[in-house]
């Protein structure tokens, strides 16, 4: 493992929570209500349970975020029956973005121009059950990283060739467990501040909605006998024991206080060929719209585009200029 450090101006940190659940009146009122039903009615409290965990929080999209969208190829994918919004800008080999929980395509936009002038095609979609996209076959606005990752393997199938991918967060859980389900990955992965143990995320999850370990034990067996798969295949580091993985850049920022760098650390271990990049004072979701990491995010997928160069169209071979790149990484600004 190698890890590094990139420079970045300094920011204040927000309390550690979990990421799709907001601290506020609604969620104390919650807490109170949940203790009461994990007594009085175990199964209830496991339905609510079940459905705060697979209920992403809703993202608003900017009116520049919808113009910055406007811009690019508007596309529709079918999963499970369902229809999935993306989106492509540019021509030649693709870059997949792929945004975490409760996010839209619309927060990766910071790498599509450089990634454009690096001479590549950039695709970008919602999951399902996430903005634009039609709610998955779980119903409501229920959704699990199944649905995710079905939909990164129907977009990246339609995308191709797909040179590399970077993705953020739950992104990156999804796309690990695609590869696990069978997805050939692209030559060159970046995960951004990855969400590498969902599984132990159940007891910081249960003390914020307060449910009981009796009523988390029943949700995570319903769980289990409904997905028909085991928790643990939601966690990361055992993925390089059982299939062949590219290599990986990881960006986590030491200050993030929803998913915390440890489990970067622990995934540069697991993960051949794994290089570690840490930041500070950016969080969680700053890393998106950073100038420093969308630079090392742009180079390695240049990079992987030039070791597959031999393969593409000449028409298809990536910038080599750096000048264009940097102006781009000077002008880069959040817009989801």
């Amino acid at each position: 493992m190698n890890t590094t450090s990139l420079p970045v101006p300094e920011a204040r940190s927000t309390a550690r929570r979990i990421p799709w659940i907001q601290d506020d009146w609604r969620t104390a009122s919650l807490r109170t209500g949940m203790q009461a039903l994990s007594t009085l009615a175990p199964p209830l409290a496991v339905r609510i349970v079940d459905r705060l965990w697979f209920t992403p929080p809703r993202l608003p999209l900017r009116p520049e975020a919808a113009e910055f969208l406007a811009r690019g190829e508007r596309l529709s994918f079918r999963v499970h029956g369902r229809h999935v919004a993306g989106w492509a800008w540019g021509q030649g080999p693709t870059v997949l973005l792929v945004h975490g929980w409760g996010g839209r395509a619309a927060q990766m936009c910071a790498f599509v121009e450089p990634l454009l002038a690096a001479g590549l095609r950039v695709l970008a979609f919602d999951a399902p059950a996430h903005g634009e996209s039609d709610s998955s076959r779980l119903g409501g606005r229920r959704v699990s990283f199944i649905e995710f990752a079905a939909a990164l393997r129907e977009v990246a199938r339609a995308g191709a060739p797909v040179i590399g991918l970077i993705a953020h967060s739950s992104g990156c859980t999804a796309t690990a467990l695609a590869i696990r389900d069978g997805w050939a990955p692209p030559p060159r992965l970046v995960f951004l501040a990855p969400f590498v143990f969902p599984d132990r995320y159940s007891a910081p999850f249960a003390a914020a909605v307060g449910a009981s370990a009796a009523v988390m034990a029943a949700f995570r067996a319903r769980t289990e006998q409904r997905l028909r798969r085991p928790w643990s295949d939601f966690d990361m580091p055992g993925l390089p024991q059982n299939f062949t993985v590219p290599p990986l850049l990881l960006v986590h920022d030491g200050d993030d206080l929803e998913v915390p760098i440890t489990d970067s650390r622990a995934l540069a271990k697991a993960w051949p060929r794994a290089r570690l990049l840490s930041t500070s004072g950016l969080g969680h979701r700053k890393l998106l719209r950073e100038p420093s990491v969308v630079a090392v995010a742009v180079a390695a997928m240049t990079e992987a585009a030039e070791s597959t160069a031999a393969d593409a169209p000449a028409e298809y071979s990536p910038a080599q200029s750096r000048g264009e790149l940097d102006r781009y990484f000077q002008q880069a600004e959040f817009c989801g």
